[in-house]
């Protein structure tokens, strides 16, 4: 439980991982710490956004919160628990525009099953695909880092965050952070 004396220090660190993750755009070297520390932030970010909300430390505002994404659809015939290469087993080619509710998303990250950081050749990490236990078997989602930034600083915040991104060749930073 998260109580009203040590919410600050919560959303201080939610604050962090908002800075750690929005660096993780111009970060070109990827290796398993790197990794590790995202899903550390990640992961953790979520289940504390999902404390506050439920020990009502949140505001409307925040509590409202949407995540843009796309979902991808398992690929008919595809078991995605007897193929390590599970990121293929989805129609990439056919995504569909949605939107989570902050506590959706949340639980979507805590109770993941698939999880994986989007790093193009070239780039540093644009994003995320996860899918919950619950939905694995039928589809994948996929948020953009700046997304996730704009929930982490807005709930550290209290205020409804938009950021937006700069982009220069292969040069990518959020505006205004």
């Amino acid at each position: 439980m998260i109580d009203q004396h040590t919410k600050e220090f919560w959303l201080q660190e939610i604050g962090e991982w908002a800075h750690f993750m929005e660096s993780l755009y111009r970060e070109k070297k990827w290796n398993t710490e790197l990794e590790f520390k995202t899903e550390k932030a990640v992961f953790i970010g979520a289940y504390s956004i999902r404390k506050l909300k439920e020990n009502n430390h949140l505001n409307c505002k925040i509590l409202g919160m949407n995540a843009h994404l796309f979902s991808y659809n398992a690929r008919q015939g595809f078991d995605p628990d007897e193929n390590e290469k599970w990121i293929r087993g989805y129609d990439h080619m056919n995504g569909k525009k949605e939107c989570l509710s902050l506590e959706t998303l949340c639980n979507q990250f805590i109770h993941s099953k698939r999880y994986s950081p989007f790093v193009p050749g070239g780039l540093g990490c644009v994003g995320f695909y996860f899918a919950s236990d619950s939905y694995y078997k039928n589809k994948i989602f996929y948020v953009q880092l700046v997304q996730l930034v704009n929930i982490f600083l807005s709930v550290a915040r209290g205020k409804v965050v938009k950021l937006s991104l700069d982009i220069e060749g292969s040069n990518i930073r959020v505006k205004d952070i």
